[in-house]
């Protein structure tokens, strides 16, 4: 499939999408740390819930890498493993039932669009994330039926950052590097990283937070339905 964009003409085979802030974002009644931390206090357990956030944050960088994350369940015991905090199964359980019941994730409302359009236009699609699959919740279907690959850490074995993460992605879909186009909102993680290793990446910048032209992407798009201007000319 051949693509026009800003520097001319370039043969584009597969369509890559991160996730967060890109095709989807958190619920706003999403679990914050500070219930958790007043839930497991009526429980006798004490917890800085700064303490919580810098947990779920190494769950994600270090502990996804190793094998894939099956459900909340699973990410919660990393999480509370990584603490050190003993929890019993049934408060375990119980807040698996208030991240499933409210953190499922929400499409933004050009994402359905953009990624049946590049599936449509002949393109192996895929997601290339930090996000274990089952954070999406229902709209995993959706996007599900679209996207032909979800690339998170657990299936990678490399936290998303790391030049490897993608250089691994590279070898799965069998394709010269320059022919994946990716779209994310970080300019680092999104477009730069994945750049050095010859991707083509268009950074989306929904809210014109990085007005300065930034090192590794081809263009800028405010929202995803920009990119049929922009590939197709």
């Amino acid at each position: 499939m051949t693509w026009r964009c800003m520097k001319g003409v370039m043969t584009i085979e597969v369509a890559a999408f991160d996730v967060y802030h890109t095709l989807a974002d958190w619920p706003t009644g999403r679990v914050q740390a500070v219930e958790v931390q007043q839930l497991l206090a009526d429980f006798g357990i004490e917890i800085s819930y700064q303490a919580y956030e810098a947990a779920r944050a190494g769950v994600f960088v270090l502990d996804a890498p190793k094998r894939p994350i099956e459900g909340w369940t699973d990410f919660l015991a990393l999480l509370f493993a990584r603490m050190d905090v003993a929890v019993s199964l049934d408060l375990l359980t119980s807040l698996t039932a208030m991240y499933e019941a409210r953190d499922d994730m929400v499409l933004y409302a050009d994402a359905l669009a953009a990624v049946k359009a590049a599936k449509s236009s002949g393109l192996v699609t895929c997601a290339y994330t930090t996000l274990p699959r089952f954070m999406l919740g229902h709209e995993a279907g959706q996007l599900g039926k679209l996207l032909d690959h979800y690339f998170d850490c657990g299936a990678m074995g490399m936290a998303k950052g790391d030049r490897r993460f993608y250089q691994r992605i590279t070898e799965k879909l069998g394709v010269s590097p320059d022919r994946i186009l990716c779209v994310g909102d970080d300019p680092i993680g999104d477009c730069r990283i994945p750049s050095e290793v010859g991707w083509q990446a268009v950074l989306l910048d929904r809210h014109g937070r990085h007005p300065d032209v930034q090192v590794g992407q081809i263009a800028t798009v405010k929202s995803l339905s920009e990119l049929d201007v922009i590939l197709h000319g």
